[in-house]
């Protein structure tokens, strides 16, 4: 029997061709449902290596022109990449600029909505310290516990444009060795961002610390040499005891001595103001309580050493109660 080999490589060549097709239909459908974060990995990095490429073209015309060092060429290659990078991945444009995204009058206007009790001058203080475009922005919170410098703290950090950027750091913390602090301190400075600005909050300070402030800023002078925007807090809690007239002493005092652009002091509060944080926290809880709940609680607080901070905890306590 003849074989011809013509119908024998045309045959083997129509299998080839078939099992090709299937071949890239089994592929489509392993891109459609096994391969797409591969893809668009893919597509991200062919982005951003556009994006490097185009900025490293730049900053060649720029070193031909100008004779800067190969160190410089990079340092500012890497910032211009992860600025670019981080625009990209947060989904808004211009997301590093600090000056165009920290709006002081909008986050205010947020945290006034939240039912800040008695200290509409620290708020008005406040509003005026964060429209500072400075690159370091130094403000200092004074006052009693439990009047408010915690709440509204907690209302800026939920509005502060840059979530990733807040550090908070408390200062009389179970570490006892000052050097150590310092050295925890200097760590987290160090690693504070370029991208945008930077929301670094120190709280648990005592008038005793005041000296604090002075290094904690030269240590920053030091470390971020003007390539960083930060705006840092000092929380001063004083133990004033009831006493007035040693209240306004500490005061002045923080007000005269620390070296920061912004001292914020806040009132005291005294018993008929615990009687505003109770309503607060019952319309924030939606419980509803006696008179003479109201009177118990007012009772067993004591407002020199913890203001408003225990009321909403006494009044869920109340309310559970009740609803028993």
């Amino acid at each position: 029997m003849d074989i011809d080999e013509d119908e024998i490589f045309n045959a083997i060549m129509d299998s080839y061709n078939e099992e090709s097709k299937n071949f890239e239909k089994e592929s489509l459908r392993s891109l459609d449902f096994k391969s797409v974060t591969k893809f668009k990995c893919f597509l991200i990095g062919t982005m951003i290596s556009a994006t490097l490429l185009g900025v490293l073209v730049g900053y060649y015309q720029c070193i031909s022109a100008n004779g800067e060092s190969a160190l410089e060429l990079m340092e500012g290659l890497f910032t211009n990449y992860r600025k670019q990078y981080t625009d990209f991945v947060a989904n808004k444009p211009d997301y590093c600029d600090s000056r165009a995204l920290l709006d002081s009058r909008k986050i205010l206007k947020n945290i006034r909505k939240q039912n800040i009790l008695h200290q509409g001058k620290a708020l008005h203080q406040l509003e005026i310290a964060l429209s500072t475009e400075n690159d370091f922005n130094a403000i200092a919170f004074v006052g009693p516990t439990g009047v408010g410098k915690s709440l509204i703290l907690s209302h800026l950090i939920a509005n502060f444009p840059w979530p990733e950027n807040v550090h908070i750091y408390a200062w009389n913390t179970q570490v006892k060795d000052e050097s150590e602090k310092f050295h925890m301190l200097r760590v987290l400075i160090e690693r504070l961002s370029e991208c945008g600005c930077n929301l670094l909050i120190i709280e648990n300070l005592q008038p005793s610390d005041h000296g604090l402030v002075y290094l904690v800023n030269n240590l920053i002078a030091e470390i971020v040499n003007g390539k960083k925007r930060i705006i840092i807090f000092y929380v001063f809690s004083l133990n004033w005891m009831g006493d007035e007239y040693l209240l306004k002493e500490q005061q002045e005092f923080l007000t005269k001595s620390l070296p920061v652009a912004h001292v914020i002091n806040f009132k005291s509060f005294s018993k008929s103001k615990i009687r505003d944080c109770i309503y607060r926290e019952m319309n924030c809880e939606k419980i509803t309580l006696t008179p003479n709940d109201i009177d118990d609680i007012i009772g067993t607080v004591d407002v020199t050493r913890t203001g408003c901070k225990d009321i909403n905890s006494k009044v869920l306590l109340y309310g559970t109660i009740k609803n028993k």
